[in-house]
């Protein structure tokens, strides 16, 4: 075995000891739930302002929030392990301390981004994080409630996250849990993927008909998760829909074509699996296609990460500015495109790059949004260093307002040159 492969190797034993996301042959239940009925974007808001009375959370309640009810029968029968995925916003500057309780149980805190540069809290970010918890917190069947919590604590006293959605994954003993199975089946390991690549699988379900196959895949890309890392098994939810991945399909024969023309060049191998579930709700992970690259005989694209990303960047408070790098020839540039999660950009008021607007604005008012921008005009664009700046919300009719509040890590950007 190379030292690579046993880099690799140690790796995958890690996430797999450490739970974080399904693995290949693991079989799971997902259930997804948000809050419809949320006033801030369909979601909780967990926190408050001191001194302001909320009759389910705040601080007459120990910035613990009223307890809500899962709406789903959850099945525990050959369960080993469990996960609860947040959605989370940090909402306000300098709030701490999220967790939650589980009927219960211990109160558990959710962990933070370890690629978000201390003090995490300062930076404003969407995340997804992960948390192991015991099956045992769970009741079998309905009627089982939550609580959230954050740190009273806080440097303007209103300690606020917001969740977009709060989802419970339960893992089950793939020898004794009767589940769907099968393999990708094109592409092949080691295939080099062309502009648009025809995913197949081969599904079959003992329990009964195969209701809908996802693909992800392990390879760079901008980094919407918010954790900052950009070779991942790529994937998010938002109101618990799967989003930022390969695709989906519901139909049989479960193909997909996947697009990677904004795929970033990759420096490593790529990797594919498919998640395979039934109509009982059981979805099993099958096992990676791996080595696989991008064939690219007339284009390149080019990602480039931002940097010197400003703390507290809503853009409220005036200015705010990023830097990013442009090592390919802009001479061979056809276009580019402006990557990032927000929340609220409907106040946002403008992109400049080097000192030249660019864009205007998109998006709502007070929910979470997820930009990809393409800009067909890159003459502001310079070889080297760039500077990327967002434009100061003005007051409207007199009043402040809240602004956008650009997640980490900042704003990417990607140029497509051809060859």
């Amino acid at each position: 075995m190379t030292k690579t492969w046993l880099i690799l190797a140690i790796a995958l034993f890690l996430y797999q000891s450490l739970g974080a996301q399904p693995v290949p042959g693991d079989v799971f239940r997902e259930y997804c739930w948000f809050y419809e009925k949320g006033d801030a974007g369909q979601s909780i808001r967990v926190g408050g302002k001191q001194g302001t009375y909320y009759p389910d959370r705040g601080s007459a309640h120990g910035y613990i929030n009223a307890p809500f009810t899962w709406p789903f029968a959850i099945d525990l029968e050959d369960a080993v392990k469990g996960e609860i995925v947040a959605e989370k916003i940090l909402c306000h500057d300098g709030t701490t301390g999220l967790a939650i309780q589980i009927n219960d149980s211990e109160w558990f805190y959710f962990p933070q981004a370890g690629h978000i540069p201390a003090p995490r809290a300062m930076y404003q970010h969407h995340t997804y994080p992960v948390l192991r918890v015991p099956v045992s917190v769970f009741k079998s069947g309905s009627g089982n409630r939550f609580r959230l919590r954050v740190d009273p604590k806080h440097p303007w006293n209103w300690p606020q996250n917001l969740i977009n959605g709060l989802h419970i994954r339960i893992y089950y003993n793939p020898q004794t849990k009767s589940h769907p199975s099968g393999t990708v089946t094109s592409p092949q390991a080691g295939d080099s993927l062309s502009d648009t690549s025809k995913l197949t699988v081969d599904a079959q379900s003992p329990n009964s008909t195969i209701s809908q196959v996802d693909y992800v895949g392990l390879y760079e890309d901008v980094n919407l998760e918010g954790d900052g890392v950009y070779r991942q098994w790529h994937h998010l939810y938002f109101h618990g829909r799967l989003m930022h991945y390969i695709g989906s399909t519901t139909q049989s024969p479960f193909a997909v074509d996947w697009d990677t023309t904004w795929i970033p060049d990759q420096k490593e191998p790529m990797h594919i699996a498919a998640r395979i579930s039934d109509s009982t709700g059981l979805t099993y992970q099958t096992e990676a296609i791996t080595g696989l690259s991008l064939q690219r005989m007339t284009r390149s694209v080019e990602l480039c990460k931002p940097y010197d990303i400003p703390q507290k960047w809503v853009t409220r408070s005036g200015d705010k500015t990023e830097c990013f790098d442009i090592q390919g020839n802009l001479g061979r540039a056809e276009a580019a495109q402006l990557v990032w999660s927000s929340w609220s950009p409907g106040y946002m008021r403008g992109i400049s790059i080097n000192g030249t607007q660019v864009f205007d604005r998109e998006g709502p008012h007070y929910q979470t949004y997820y930009h990809r921008v393409t800009l067909k005009d890159i003459s502001a664009f310079q070889p080297g260093r760039n500077k990327l700046t967002t434009g100061k919300t003005p007051k409207i009719n007199g009043k402040m307002v809240h602004g956008m509040e650009v997640n980490w890590p900042g704003i990417m950007v990607l140029i497509q040159y051809h060859q």
